[in-house]
């Protein structure tokens, strides 16, 4: 979930740790040092205050940087940071999900459009603001949050649009593509790119990626990180429609004053370009499914090998990405996806994830990438196994490991999850 990379002081190392240097930002949660993890936790006093300014009129009101519109058939949800590309914040978040859980639609509270967008005009979301998050320890309540929250768009039976114009990465992936409705345009710059800070894709890509139509295809994405783009989008099925950005205002006005949820398919369809340009990746078709196929016998040293005999220049650039990454959250991908691709259920996935979640924020690795590529700016890593060969089948068996680990409850009561503190993720 962690496309966008913005906000936070610097971090400092101490020895084998890292921790957090600088002033704290106003409103934001300390959870401890680095990024060891604890549940956030509000008073309710402060937390019915904010939210209870949730609109029940077409006025529209700001509730931190979330902006919101009712229409008598639809809501309009905003992701406001415009200036940082619309980076999921942890407030943010918890905002999104109070809304949907506290307060839904005043008229249609189970059958309202809820449409999805982010302000400006270069990104729809271009992830979690990991800087920020690691800067001040709230790993684990943010990824608790937005599960909470993605798995509600996922079940709730609202359908919800989003409008995928610019940046959908990490993050900005999770709190859409389980929706029902994804309308990309030109601009759509698609990518989970996760490995190479230091943590794998989550927000339950392990699902869906290793279920997309072109065989390898996932795999390709959630070890390479390489971004998709425009038409591609939704030629790989991860958009459901394909919009030009010059209709996209057109199509957010229509969708806002529908009046019947029930013709938000039609009006979709209507909009949508039914000849999709050609798809960019077809010509590598051949070195992607040999190449990223995810099979009982594939691993990532034979990925390596079968793109370095291949020679060609895709093959070089992919090879190129997954050197850039993680060499253990590269194995803990490539196993995370073989155990999720054999699940019968997305919520099944996204447990799984959720516990490898906890292992990896007993690592370094997610500190040291962003420190690498954001801190400091060297742009090299210095992770804890430097090469393939120092990860071991061990190492990746920890991760996968569930014993002593909070187990995932998508329908805890809101209020359960803001009392509890200090008890891990």
């Amino acid at each position: 979930m962690w496309g966008a990379l913005y906000g936070g002081p610097n971090l400092k190392r101490h020895g084998h740790k890292r921790r957090v240097s600088g002033k704290k930002e106003t409103n934001k949660t300390k959870e401890g040092p680095g990024y060891n993890c604890f549940f956030f936790f509000f008073s309710s006093s402060s937390m019915t205050q904010s939210f209870d300014r949730v609109p029940h009129d077409t006025k529209g009101e700001s509730i931190g940087t979330l902006h919101v519109v009712n229409f008598p058939c639809a809501r309009l949800l905003t992701l406001c940071r415009p200036a940082m590309l619309n980076a999921l914040s942890l407030e943010m978040a918890q905002h999104m999900l109070w809304l949907h859980l506290k307060r839904p639609h005043p008229s249609l509270p189970r059958s309202a459009i809820y449409i999805l967008k982010g302000a400006g005009n270069k990104s729809f979301c271009a992830g979690g603001d990991v800087r920020s998050i690691v800067a001040h320890g709230t790993l684990c309540s943010f990824l608790r949050t937005t599960y909470q929250l993605n798995y509600h768009i996922l079940t709730m039976p609202n359908p919800q649009v989003s409008l995928w114009d610019g940046y959908v990465m990490g993050g900005g992936v999770g709190v859409s593509v389980h929706g029902r409705y994804r309308v990309a345009s030109e601009r759509a710059v698609f990518a989970m790119p996760e490995t190479a800070i230091g943590l794998f894709p989550d927000v339950g890509a392990s699902w869906f990626l290793p279920r997309l139509k072109m065989k390898g295809l996932g795999l390709y994405l959630g070890l390479t990180g390489a971004r998709l783009k425009g038409a591609d989008v939704a030629h790989t099925g991860l958009a459901t429609h394909y919009v030009p950005s010059a209709r996209f205002c057109e199509l957010e006005e229509r969708l806002c004053h529908i009046d019947d949820p029930a013709k938000v398919e039609a009006c979709l369809e209507e909009f949508a370009v039914k000849d999709l340009p050609p798809f960019t990746l077809e010509p590598h078709r051949e070195t992607i499914e040999k190449s990223f196929a995810l099979e009982e016998k594939t691993t990532v040293e034979g990925i390596y090998e079968s793109l370095s005999a291949d020679g060609g220049e895709f093959a070089m650039e992919a090879l190129k990405l997954l050197r850039k990454a993680s060499p253990t959250c590269l194995k803990v991908t490539l196993e995370l996806f073989r155990r999720a691709s054999q699940m019968t259920s997305i919520r099944e996935a996204m447990s799984l994830e959720y516990g490898v979640i906890q292992r990896m924020s007993s690592t370094n690795e997610f500190a040291i990438g962003v420190n690498a590529l954001l801190i400091e700016k060297t742009g090299d890593p210095q992770w804890e196994r430097r090469t393939l060969e120092e990860v071991t089948a061990a190492d990746v068996d920890y991760f996968f490991d569930s014993v002593g680990l909070v187990p995932w409850d998508p329908e805890a009561p809101l209020e359960t999850m803001m009392e509890a503190k200090g008890e891990g993720v």
